[in-house]
């Protein structure tokens, strides 16, 4: 507790100790903000009006404490608790970056949108997806729904950076709203370089992989359909889906980026604000670095965005991987819409159809196979 105290980390004015025998004893309410009992201090959430600890579901609860503490406490995998009922209303855990923006695009208009943001001092910044918020209330009307949480603190109990616990932490505001706001799904974007490739290196089924089987399953125990609308999509197909919407200005993925500009210098920069025409620095450290990491990181799209920003020279080990032709990583790869269930696998269909053209088969996806 020391350690909390020194930092500053907040706690509840009724403490008690970890339970493990009793899970869902953990978690408590005061006030609008909820509170869960970690064996190594205290995480918290700051709820919108009406939320009632004691009106959400348990399952909803023991899939919150799997997504932030499997890593660490194997218990928190087993449970058995009656189904919850499914809502009525799809969501999507939206960070105002591009991938999540094409999400945004391809899900019904009335998709509710739910950003997690980070309550302490730290290098991220949030004042680029505010500023993406704020322009899509004035030209869609549209409100996106911000949850502030410290549980990206969890991971440094166990001298790691900031971040979260798993991928599946990213949309734990959403999972505990999930009766307050009658979800049916919660929904991510995640991109081809995650999905039917292996860390962006090498082709695999992604509908037989540990993940997906899981994790569907997992969040079907807790009434929400396991949504991927943008599986079937690469980053750069992402990127021109943004370039071709009404908020082309205003997306961006920069994590470090100040009063309305990017940094120019991350890596995100490199690969998604670079290939928009935007202004890079692609000589800063942080690029070099990860151009020169083995592997290399997203590594199909990194050597798509060498090639399209001509910039082949500042990796020359790479230049024997990249092909002449890359149109196809622009494209959409169909068989990834079996992931979704219709009637939204249609909507999703149409709407890519209408900004990206479809891989032609045999499949240049399925060949990927980097060592790079």
């Amino acid at each position: 507790e020391e350690r909390e105290a020194s930092q500053g980390i907040p706690e509840p004015n009724n403490t008690s100790e970890w339970d493990v025998s009793d899970l869902l004893s953990n978690w408590s309410q005061e006030g609008q903000r909820l509170w869960l009992r970690h064996p190594w201090g205290w995480t918290h959430w700051d709820m919108p009006d009406g939320f009632q600890l004691n009106e959400t579901h348990p399952s909803l609860l023991h899939l919150s404490l799997e997504v932030l503490l499997s890593p660490w406490i194997p218990e928190v995998k087993t449970w058995d608790v009656k189904p919850r009922q499914p809502g009525k209303n799809h969501s999507l855990s939206y960070s105002g970056g591009v991938d999540s923006t094409a999400a945004l695009l391809l899900m019904p208009d009335d998709t509710l949108l739910a950003y997690h943001k980070r309550n302490f001092t730290s290098m991220l910044n949030h004042s680029l997806p505010l500023s993406t918020f704020a322009a899509i209330r004035e030209r869609t009307g549209r409100d996106v729904l911000c949850i502030s949480s410290n549980h990206e603190k969890i991971r440094t109990y166990h001298e790691l950076q900031n971040g979260f616990s798993t991928a599946n932490a990213a949309c734990v505001h959403l999972i505990l709203l999930a009766d307050y706001l009658d979800l049916c799904s919660i929904a991510f974007g995640t991109v081809i370089e995650n999905t039917w490739l292996k860390k962006g290196l090498i082709y695999r089924d992604f509908t037989l992989s540990h993940y997906w089987n899981y994790w569907s399953k997992k969040f079907q125990q807790a009434g929400l359909t396991y949504l991927l609308p943008i599986n079937h999509i690469t980053e750069a197909g992402a990127l021109k889906i943004c370039k071709q919407s009404q908020f082309s200005d205003v997306v961006n993925s920069c994590l470090r980026g100040r009063d309305g500009s990017w940094c120019g210098a991350c890596w995100k920069c490199f690969h998604k604000n670079g290939p928009l025409g935007r202004e890079v620095n692609p000589h800063s450290k942080e690029i070099t670095t990860y151009l020169n990491k083995k592997p290399l990181r997203t590594a199909q799209h990194a050597l798509w965005a060498l090639k399209v920003q001509g910039l082949e020279d500042l990796a020359p080990h790479l230049k024997e991987h990249i092909a002449d032709d890359l149109s196809w990583w622009e494209k959409a790869y169909e068989p990834g819409l079996n992931l979704i269930e219709e009637p939204l696998r249609s909507e999703v269909k149409g709407k890519t159809g209408s900004y990206l053209e479809w891989m032609a088969e045999p499949y240049a996806l399925v060949k990927v196979d980097l060592d790079v």
